[in-house]
This record gives structure tokens, sequence and C-alpha cells, in this order.
């Protein structure tokens, strides 16, 4: 079988156990997804500065730097290690941010301190369950993997919808007292006995540091992923919040759209990402390298149309770009399943997680001043061509794609 297609497998949805374990996952991501609208928001009600509220939004994509520790914790003890302490951290420090950050005239810095314990807490969870799948549902583990992202975009969807309905009737602390509920589900998962299994323990004089920096070796001896990751670099800087907050602005700036008219672009937006990510997860077959460059272009171009003056183009590519754009991320996700050995899938998979959060946290930073220098079409333009440059590695990276680089996983 070559590297280029995966072997047909059974969907996982057939296992009793897999559906138990995404639906207490799914539960615990609608409330994260509830917990990342409702807390911003709440903290712009009460300070009015865009400042804290967008540090406090960069503390959620800052728990990828942590990739390479957790990695080889996990890789070291097991994905048991991570899941039920993560979820207990991010349990208490959800109640002491409600209890000590939405008390009246209360502080800021219960906020930033207990919603970064949430944040580590949350990241060990899901490098815990996400290296961890692989153990429990060995028979259809890239698939798994697969359908719990594509379960992760739809909380991305449902979360901000349920904010917007619920606020009629509940009260942000309402919302974030929901999302400390809903970290009972993984641990209800847990006790019903749907959880991965024990691990060896590690050998003997083995050193923490000396396991972290092999995943570098690991990586090394599988071109296939390295290469990969770094043709969808540019995806990760364009495929950004920046992008997706530009893309609001020139809506209601150039185009002067209400704003019940950009929250129905946004629906379409998110519903689009849906579809990009079931169209990968569930498929049987899997073309890596086709999707990869099918992705990369369809994306580029996609921004190279949103960089023109007719706004029904623009709403198509902005769009098409974020179907393209989730198509990839779920892809990126079953390839790590797939093509890295499970006893470095933490060390290797949170390199990788550490370059991938790196590109992460540079796109908000670089798209504004960008965008206020050129305008924001031609903005659009330099986001197109930089997605596109993903294909210059693609084509020197085109005999990488090989069984040999996959460490022998055909």
């Amino acid at each position: 079988m070559s590297v280029l297609t995966a072997p047909p497998v059974l969907s996982p949805w057939r296992d009793r156990r897999f559906r138990f374990f995404a639906a207490g996952n799914t539960v615990n991501n609608l409330g994260e997804a509830v917990y990342t609208v409702a807390l911003p928001l709440l903290v712009f009600q009460l300070t009015g500065s865009l400042v804290v509220m967008s540090l406090l939004v960069a503390l959620t994509p800052a728990t990828l730097l942590l990739g390479p520790v957790l990695g080889t914790v996990v890789d070291r003890w097991g994905p048991r290690v991570l899941v039920v302490p993560g979820l207990v951290i991010q349990l208490a420090a959800a109640v002491a941010l409600n209890l000590l950050g939405l008390a009246e005239h209360a502080p800021l810095w219960p906020l930033f301190v207990f919603g970064a314990l949430v944040q580590v807490g949350g990241a060990m969870y899901r490098m815990g369950w996400m290296t961890g799948v692989a153990s429990m549902f060995p028979d259809n583990a890239v698939r798994a993997r697969g359908s719990l992202g594509s379960l992760y975009v739809v909380t991305n969807v449902v979360g901000p919808l349920f904010v917007a309905l619920a606020l009629t009737r509940v009260s942000y602390a309402g919302l974030l007292w929901l999302n400390v509920a809903t970290f009972l589900a993984p641990i209800l998962v847990w006790l019903a006995g749907v959880h991965p299994p024990r691990v060896a323990p590690p050998r003997r004089g083995t050193r923490f540091v000396g396991e972290m920096a092999d995943g570098w070796r690991v990586l090394r001896e599988r071109p296939l992923m390295l290469n990969a990751t770094l043709v969808m670099l540019p995806m990760l800087l364009v495929g950004t919040a920046g992008t997706m907050t530009l893309a609001i602005f020139r809506l209601s700036d150039e185009w002067r759209i209400s704003a019940q008219a950009v929250s129905g672009i946004l629906v379409a937006v998110r519903i689009a990402m849906v579809v990009g990510t079931l169209a990968v997860s569930e498929r049987r077959g899997f073309g890596y390298r086709g999707l990869v460059l099918v992705g990369t272009v369809g994306m580029g171009l996609s921004m190279l149309v949103m960089a023109t003056g007719s706004l029904p183009l623009f709403v198509v590519g902005f769009v098409a770009a974020f179907a393209f754009q989730s198509a990839l991320s779920v892809a990126d996700d079953m390839m790590l399943i797939r093509y890295l050995p499970a006893d470095a899938l933490g060390r290797a998979g949170g390199i990788l997680g550490l370059i991938q959060g790196a590109a992460v946290l540079a796109g908000p930073l670089l798209t504004p001043p960008i965008s206020a220098v050129l305008g924001p079409s031609a903005t659009f333009a330099v986001l197109g061509v930089l997605e596109l440059t993903g294909l210059l590695w693609l084509a020197r990276s085109w005999r990488a794609w090989h069984p040999s680089n996959s460490g022998g996983m055909s």
C-alpha cells in the first residue's frame, strides 16, 4: 500500500466505547468553546480594554508551546498520567476563577492566573487523550482521531451560537459555571472504564531531557511527517484568528455590512469548516499528498479571491478558505496518528506542536501591521501568496512522500 493512500478502515463509530468516549469529549469541548467566547466578552465588559481581552485570548494558543514537555511526559509514563490531572486542574482553576474573578469589584489577576491554569490543564488533557487514541482504538485509530477532530470543530461552531442564544437568559457568570459542569463528563467516561491502558514504567537511568530531544530523531527518521508540517506552516500563519478578524473588519468597514449579515456569513464559514473536516475524517481512504496539494492550492486561491473588490466573491472566498483550512488541520491530526510510532507520539507530536504553535501565535501579530500599511484588500493578496508558498516545499519534498520515509508504515 502506497504512503500516499491509507488502506480503508472501518468507521470508529461502530465501537460503543468510542461513541461513549466521543460523547464525553464533546461535552467537555463544548464547555471549552463557551468558555473561550464568554470569558473574553466578560472581561471586555468589565474593563472596556481590547488589549486585556486580546492578552486573555492569547493564553489558549500559548499552551501549544508546552507540547515537547507534555509529550515527553506521555511517552515516559503513558497518556493516563495527564488526562485526569489535567481535568482536575481545569476543574479547580475554573471554580477558583468563578469564585474570585467574578466577585464584585474583583481584581483582574484571578482571571489571568486561573485562566492560565485552565488552559494548562486543558493542554494536559488534550495531549493525554490525543496520544491515548492510538492505544484505546488500535483498529481504527486514524479515523478515530479524525472524527474527534471533526467533533472539535463542530463544538467551536455550536459554542458561540449557544452563547449568543443563552445570553438573553443566562449571564456570563452562568455560562462560566456551565463550563465547570462540563469537566465532569470526561471524568465520568474515565470512571466507566473508557481510558488509555497502563504502560510499563520507564527504564531506570533514562533521562527526561534526553528523551525529549529524542523526539527530533524520530521526526528526522520520518521526513514525511516533518515535511508535511513545513508545507502546512503557511496555512497556520494564514488561517488564524487574525485573518478572521480582518475579514470581519473589511465586511463591516468597507462594505458597511450589518452585524446581522456579518453573523450570517460567519455561520456559513463555520458550517463550511465542519464540512471540510468531515470530508477528510469520514473518508474510508485517505490520499495524503493529494489532499495537502489540493488544500494548499484551494486555500491560497480563496485568499486571492478575497483580495478582489467584489463583495460576493469575497464571501465565497471567505467561506472556501476556512473550509480548506479545516480540512488541512484534520488531515494533519490524522497523519500524526498514522505516521508517528505510538511510543514516540507524544515527544515527536509535541515538537511539531511547538513549531505549529509558534506559527499560530505569529499570525495575529503579523496581520494587523501588514493591514495598517497595505490595507485589507492587499493584505489578503499577501496572505494568499504566502499560503501558496507551501507548494514550494511540497515540490521540494515530493520524493520524500515515500513509504521508506514513513518509518516503515505504509
